[in-house]
């Protein structure tokens, strides 16, 4: 839940996590209903491996699905346990580290945001006053370094401020100011593009 970029994206993923808990809290009390054998728990451990490294990195909240059972079944195939003491465990754990998580999201105040969104957007205004002046002059050898140089400040001015705007205070910067540069160096880009 912590691996987020602002308090926004640690709630979204707090809700996965919760969601996706449940929902493989049932998938691991189905199979353990089943009482499988070893071989055949040790097959779905390895099938629930496979799906939770396929979905994790495209959705947490569905790599969740697949955690929860794989750690309940690993649990169990190590230790054979009663279903509802491994449930409680896993739900107890699941419980505390959301709450854990949230609160510590709430404590660390992000107090960078605001200064890396002033910095972004200085950068990204000096880039495009260098891609103005390097238009203007037409220097065909600078103009693909001087594109580079603006396709990354403007990607940072975007980050920057996608990140910012996840935290509980705000960056304090006029949108309109940032909207502006970002739609500036967006057309020098064009320019920049058509010059090659």
């Amino acid at each position: 839940m912590l691996h987020s970029v602002n308090l926004r994206t640690t709630a979204q993923r707090a809700v996965q996590r919760t969601l996706g808990t449940v929902v493989g809290l049932l998938l691991a009390l189905g199979v353990l209903a089943t009482d499988p054998e070893p071989v055949a728990l040790a097959c779905v451990i390895v099938l629930l491996e496979f799906l939770l490294e396929y979905f994790v990195p495209r959705n947490y909240g569905l790599g969740v699905v697949f955690l929860t059972p794989l750690a309940l079944l690993m649990s169990d195939l190590a230790a054979p346990s009663p279903a509802g003491e491994l449930v409680t465990d896993r739900v107890l754990g699941s419980v505390l580290g959301i709450v854990v998580g949230l609160v510590c999201a709430l404590l660390v105040v992000h107090d960078r945001a605001a200064l890396r969104v002033e910095r972004a957007l200085a950068a990204c205004t000096q880039a495009s006053g260098h891609a103005e002046r390097s238009l203007a002059e037409g220097s065909g050898p600078q103009l693909p370094e001087v594109q580079v140089q603006l396709v990354l400040a403007v990607v940072e001015l975007r980050d920057a401020d996608d990140a910012a705007a996840g935290e509980l205070w705000p960056a304090g910067i006029d949108p309109a100011e940032l909207a502006a540069a970002e739609q500036r160096a967006y057309r020098l880009l064009e320019r920049l593009h058509h010059q090659r």
